[in-house]
């Protein structure tokens, strides 16, 4: 029985990515958590295991927000079945951490500390242990975990519903049972900025450096998905290399006001901008002009000078993939912007509808880098400008003026 205490001797993530590729045809996850940055980066693994059969069950907690509305939405459309799981005793919390994987014939297993977060299966301090089942002789000794599958599907049990809808998942969102990933991120935020100040300035402890992978987008190349005759329970641990950059969850956000376009669905990212608070001292945006920084046009890995450069991207927004949404540099006015466009893969109707419905007027627009060319939008309404200027490492204005449109980095 493999135990894997993460990040040191393997990453939980890593290891479901790759048993997801055997010839197992069920997969079960148990988690308390479950936040985009989990989900996305499972999600390709995921959709090709239903691509070649595979049923997809999940059982999600929402206590103590730590599952998002949009890694629920997320979820629904991954999940063959998706249930959530709350007690509404105090008391009593939804902690469970289970990934089960089954074939007929065989069965893996990770029970552990691991939540369905990029934190929780790459980057924490966690541990788990690992077991391989053969099951026509050691059936049994999954029955504990399809018993309690059986309770938490059970129509009739009270602390476990279905989502059979998505309107099942904005219910919730509007009893405040769950937030939204832009609000909690701003709630963790302010609650590390008071602790901070709390605490001495003088570190008591050191950084540890964590990677996490990047996602294969469908519009990127990958590997061709074949799948392995025969379960593996053997694994090789590589620790972390010392010269990996650790994973920071990029995000920046952008001060929309009224979008521009005929579709209303334009946002303008500047070459440079003035510095009014924070700095970005030893980062990509640091500028010889130690008053200044490059534009929001560098967050998207684009030189702010190479202005015949045009780069599509994926953008998810409310639970969907949206491709192409294309950034590109605008002669006429001078600046960098991005088009929010693109379709889904499901036929429903494009991003540029919230535009023309006049969803992204006097918001702001917050991006979430999860690579190069993979991106979660969020909005908050254009009252929280202040908040979210109080929490920023960095914030400046895409001119000089003091009208000029406000953005910064998380």
């Amino acid at each position: 029985m493999p135990i894997i205490n993460q990040p040191f001797q393997g990453q939980l993530g890593n290891i479901i990515i790759s048993e997801l590729e055997k010839d197992y045809t069920e997969f079960t996850i148990f988690s308390a958590f479950a936040k985009n940055s989990g989900v996305l980066r499972l999600k390709d693994s995921i959709e090709k295991f239903k691509s070649n059969g595979g049923y997809v069950n999940a059982f999600i907690g929402i206590d103590l927000d730590g599952t998002s509305y949009e890694a629920l939405l997320n979820l629904f459309s991954l999940c063959n079945e998706l249930y959530v799981i709350h007690s509404e005793n105090i008391s009593t919390t939804y902690h469970s951490k289970i990934y089960l994987m089954e074939s007929p014939t065989t069965a893996w297993c990770a029970i552990g500390s691991n939540n369905l977060t990029g934190g929780g299966l790459w980057t924490n301090f966690e541990s788990c242990s690992i077991q391989s089942y053969n099951l026509s002789t050691e059936k049994s000794e999954l029955e504990n975990i399809y018993s309690i599958i059986d309770k938490y599907s059970d129509t009739d049990y009270f602390c476990s519903t279905r989502i059979n809808s998505i309107d099942d998942i904005n219910t919730l969102l509007e009893a405040n049972y769950i937030t939204k990933e832009v609000s909690q991120k701003i709630d963790t935020i302010n609650k590390r900025v008071s602790q901070k100040k709390r605490q001495k300035q003088n570190s008591l402890f050191g950084s540890e450096k964590v990677v996490i992978p990047t996602i294969i987008t469908p519009q990127s190349p990958h590997e061709p998905f074949i799948k392995s005759s025969s379960p593996d329970a053997d694994y090789v641990f590589n620790p972390i290399s010392e010269n990996v950059p650790a994973f920071t969850n990029e995000q920046f956000w952008f001060e929309m006001r009224k979008p521009t376009g005929g579709s209303r669905n334009i946002l303008d990212l500047s070459k440079l901008g003035q510095i009014e608070s924070g700095s970005v001292k030893g980062t990509p945006y640091e500028h010889s002009d130690s008053a200044r920084m490059y534009g929001g046009i560098k967050f998207f890995d684009i030189d702010p000078e190479d202005t015949s450069r045009q780069k599509n991207i994926t953008i998810n927004y409310l639970g969907k993939d949206y491709f192409p949404s294309t950034i590109k540099f605008a002669p006429d006015n001078g600046n960098w912007r991005i088009q929010l466009k693109g379709a889904p893969n499901d036929g429903s109707e494009k991003l540029s509808k919230y535009g023309n419905r006049g969803d992204f007027f006097h918001k702001i627009l917050i991006f979430e880098k999860i690579n190069t060319d993979y991106y979660v939008l969020s909005l908050l309404d254009e009252s929280e400008l202040e908040r979210v200027k109080s929490l920023r490492r960095v914030w400046a204005r895409n001119g000089n003026r003091a009208t000029s449109r406000a953005y910064g980095m998380l």
